[in-house]
């Protein structure tokens, strides 16, 4: 889901880097936002369609719906009261639906005679201190709650860990891709050795024969020099 940003003219805003996004206090019959409070990031329509959505929604059923920028918990009380905090995606629900009780026991204290009949946006005035408090409390849940801030460091630590994993593995890669190459060099050198060797073989055979046709070539010259002379010299009287 997407809640859209605060429109000018809407609820009281709290500023600050915040993990709580937005208090809303809903009368579930009508769908009536009796109080809201925004850091001006998100607006109280995006909780009013995502509680007008959930067709299933029962007394003291405990809802969230988390998406990529932000997640809206939501929490249906007896007396037909929908208490909703929309935080970041990551922000831990065990410790938003705390809050949401807290925010229903205060809220149900000092307002909740006026809440069956207040219009939209009515009791926000007078619930605007308790939701500012409630909101500047649960910013941070990892300072407010420990399992949260164990959770974290144990996500820091993984993710240092995944990288360093995949830094041991490009490491690899490259320490295989450099094992191919010398490999890959050393079967050529071997080929190169072999191609030499016959290289010089071919070229001994060569040489040989050259000289052997040298040879008989003279000894062919010097036959046809000398047996006529030899048969003249024969012939020739004493």
């Amino acid at each position: 889901f997407v809640l859209q940003s605060s429109m000018p003219g809407g609820p009281s805003n709290v500023h600050g880097r915040s993990q709580v996004y937005l208090v809303a206090v809903m009368r579930y019959s009508d769908k009536a936002v009796l109080a809201s409070l925004s850091n001006g990031e998100v607006d109280k329509e995006g909780v009013r369609e995502q509680v007008a959505s959930n067709a299933r929604a029962r007394s003291g059923g405990r809802y969230t719906a988390a998406g990529e920028a932000q997640a809206i918990h939501y929490y249906l009380d007896e007396f037909g009261k929908v208490y909703a905090v929309v935080t970041s995606p990551k922000y831990s629900p065990r410790v938003a639906f705390t809050a949401l009780v807290e925010l229903k026991e205060s809220f149900q204290r000092e307002l909740g005679n006026r809440s069956a009949s207040a219009g939209e946006e009515s009791l926000t005035r007078p619930a605007t201190p308790m939701m500012k408090g409630l909101m500047d409390k649960y910013a941070d849940p990892s300072s407010f709650d420990k399992l949260t801030a164990v959770q974290e460091k144990i996500d820091v630590v993984r993710t240092v860990m995944q990288e360093n994993i995949q830094q041991i593995l490009i490491n690899q890669e490259q320490v295989d891709r450099i094992n191919s190459s010398a490999e890959h060099l050393a079967e050529q050198s071997l080929a190169f050795k072999s191609t030499t060797k016959e290289l010089r073989n071919k070229m001994f055979w060569k040489m040989v024969k050259m000289r052997l046709l040298i040879g008989g070539i003279i000894i062919c010259i010097l036959v046809v020099i000398i047996v006529p002379i030899v048969i003249m010299v024969k012939q020739k009287p004493n």
